[in-house]
């Protein structure tokens, strides 16, 4: 049997415990936390919204691995990949025309886990990307597919006995659906996406057999940005993504990121009561690209823990990389 914890121990344990499943045991009904923490995300933009995929003429693979708060047990670890292409590049196995209206497939596979908690999820989407001008866009997607909620009492902190778990094992698996919307040219880009739209419930049984609903809330995002070009070699993509759900604060992140001669990037970006993030990157032979990025937290945990770190690998494939498309080329 598991010793007790000594008591100032047991009291940071549950504080932690706590903060991982967001405010679980602190409202009524209870809420879990937000959806995953990623910082480069405009290197794979279609986990934000599912309207983005096939933007870009070329199929793309991208993986994405996340820890978060290093040096804290049971800190947030994700992991993400994702497939998108036209559907003529993916049919036709050639670089595809993305300068008249077309559609566009895509496929996301991703798992959060923090603590006792771990969420994952299989979809597949797909776009259309109409275009009302000459340089612009509009493009409407979704994903399809399944996210499974688990929390796993056997690894949970115990605040004041051995038998006193905050919350015993659940396990959820349900049909899942995301929708977006994503408008832009060639310097410009803004979208909307809706992500976890059915507000799932979740029967949660406490200490002493009490139930407490849990709701996995639909979750909102907008991101912003553009693509400007400071000189023939060097380009700034400046950006600003905002996420939102129900009874949980507003977060954004301010970004810039610089671009010299398509090839290497740096970048940082502040995200608000959080961290501020650097990041830096290589592409290798117009189709693998390797980027890292360090986030410095200043948040209230921030004396526990040694920041965060995420590194993402992308590859492209059946596609012209040097020809400007009619989109940002936010995967850069």
């Amino acid at each position: 049997m598991t010793q007790k914890l000594p008591q100032s121990i047991s009291h940071l344990f549950a504080y932690l415990a706590i903060y991982i499943l967001g405010v679980l045991l602190t409202h009524s009904p209870v809420h879990a936390q937000q959806s995953a923490q990623l910082s480069q995300y405009l290197l794979n933009p279609v986990v934000l919204n599912p309207a983005i995929a096939g933007a870009e003429e070329y199929m793309d693979v991208t993986a994405a691995y996340r820890r978060q708060w290093a040096g804290l047990s049971g800190a947030p670890t994700t992991a993400t990949i994702t497939f998108n292409a036209p559907m003529d590049a993916l049919f036709n196995g050639a670089a595809a025309q993305t300068d008249v209206s077309h559609a566009g497939v895509g496929a996301l596979v991703y798992t959060d886990q923090a603590g006792p908690i771990q969420r994952s999820g299989y979809y597949i989407n797909y776009a259309y990307h109409l275009k009302v001008a000459p340089r612009w866009f509009v493009a409407l997607g979704g994903f399809v597919g399944s996210t499974q909620f688990r929390f796993d009492d056997s690894d949970v902190f115990f605040v004041q006995t051995d038998d006193d778990p905050l919350i015993q094992s659940v396990s959820s698996s349900d049909f899942d659906m995301s929708f977006g919307t994503f408008i832009y040219s060639d310097q410009f880009f803004i979208g909307l996406a809706a992500q976890q739209i059915f507000n799932k419930e979740l029967p949660l049984i406490t200490t002493g057999g009490t139930i407490a609903t849990g709701t996995i809330n639909t979750n909102y995002n907008l991101l912003v940005g553009g693509r400007l070009s400071l000189s023939d070699q060097w380009q700034l993509i400046p950006s600003a993504l905002l996420k939102n759900e129900k009874n949980t604060p507003v977060q954004w992140d301010l970004n810039t990121k610089a671009i010299y001669n398509d090839r290497f990037w740096v970048g940082t970006s502040y995200r608000n009561e959080e961290s501020v993030y650097l990041l830096a990157g290589v592409q290798f032979w117009d189709a693998f690209s390797v980027s890292y990025s360090y986030d410095f937290p200043f948040s209230t945990l921030s004396g526990y823990q040694s920041g965060s770190h995420e590194i993402v690998l992308s590859y492209r494939f059946f596609g012209n990389y040097k020809e400007k498309c009619h989109c940002p080329r936010y995967a850069m």
